[in-house]
């Protein structure tokens, strides 16, 4: 017979391995960046989704794949491999902690982009987490720019299509679990991924060195572990719970950027990553529901 602590403790159970993904999300954006000193983003990225489809080969010997709702399936990987591909190209041209940032607004996007492909209303609440994460944005972009400039060039726009297009992915998610499992969504967003940014990297090539090697299988490898972290913790705590846990990832990433790359986050840019943080976990809740389990983009 279950007892009134088994939800309590199931809850207890999912949030270290989320705790965990969360870090290594974060471990993951640090070495893509030091992986895209030399090497452009996109071809991190690339390397990062061939990991990925060798985690699913590997998979395939003790699971059967079985796909169902194939444009589903392919749009998810269209939007989710596109996300990727400018979060990358993001980490390469900016700080890491503001790209990340920038990339972890998605949660808020989701809510709206579920309202254009899944006919789920968008309260006053959904938009209010917008605006708030808008301004908050706003803010750190204005904040690290040098002086005399606003500071939104190419590369911040990027950073913000990324989370734009991670929200798409996600809300396509939201539809395709209906029929297929973690693996198939998993897989198919490592093939058209790997196809989005195949392209740029085949046109770009520069051959990596040994360490560069091993730094880009890392951040493969890093994204499938933290990945399969998340799924499973999922099965233990709420949805909305874990889209707040998972920003513990922008706030290390700013961290460590500060540590390692001596990226400084102060005043206005501060103030406006408590804002953008503050949002993000308000859409969070709010995309969270109804909670299905998330895929990271």
């Amino acid at each position: 017979m279950a007892t009134a602590r088994e939800p309590e403790a199931r809850a207890t159970t999912g949030v270290l391995p989320m705790v965990v993904a969360a870090g290594l999300f974060a471990v993951m954006a640090l070495i893509a960046k030091r992986a895209a000193h030399r090497l452009p983003g996109p071809e991190v990225a690339c390397i990062r989704f061939v990991v990925g489809l060798f985690a699913c080969a590997v998979a395939s010997t003790r699971i059967r794949f079985r796909a169902h709702n194939w444009t589903g399936l392919m749009l998810r990987g269209a939007f989710g491999g596109a996300a990727v591909l400018c979060y990358f190209l993001a980490i390469e041209h900016l700080p890491v902690g503001m790209a990340t940032l920038l990339n972890y607004t998605a949660p808020v996007f989701t809510a709206l982009w579920a309202a254009l492909f899944l006919a789920e209303p968008v309260g006053r609440a959904a938009l209010g987490a917008l605006g708030i994460t808008t301004v908050g944005v706003g803010l750190v972009i204005y904040g690290a720019a040098p002086p005399g400039t606003l500071g939104f060039g190419t590369w911040q726009l990027v950073g913000i299509g990324s989370a734009i297009l991670s929200g798409a992915a996600v809300a396509t998610i939201r539809e395709v679990r209906k029929t297929d499992g973690s693996w198939e969504i998993f897989g198919a967003f490592c093939l058209v991924g790997a196809l989005i940014t195949g392209v740029p990297t085949a046109r770009n090539w520069v051959a990596p060195d040994t360490r560069e090697w091993g730094l880009a299988i890392a951040v493969g490898t890093l994204s499938v572990v933290a990945q399969l972290l998340m799924t499973y913790s999922l099965r233990y705590m709420r949805a909305a719970v874990a889209g707040i846990v998972m920003q513990l990832t922008p706030v290390a990433s700013l961290l460590f950027g500060y540590l390692l790359f001596d990226e400084r986050t102060a005043g206005v840019a501060l103030g406006g990553a408590a804002i953008t943080l503050t949002g993000v976990c308000w859409g969070a809740w709010i995309a969270a529901k109804p909670q299905v389990p998330v895929e990271e983009p």
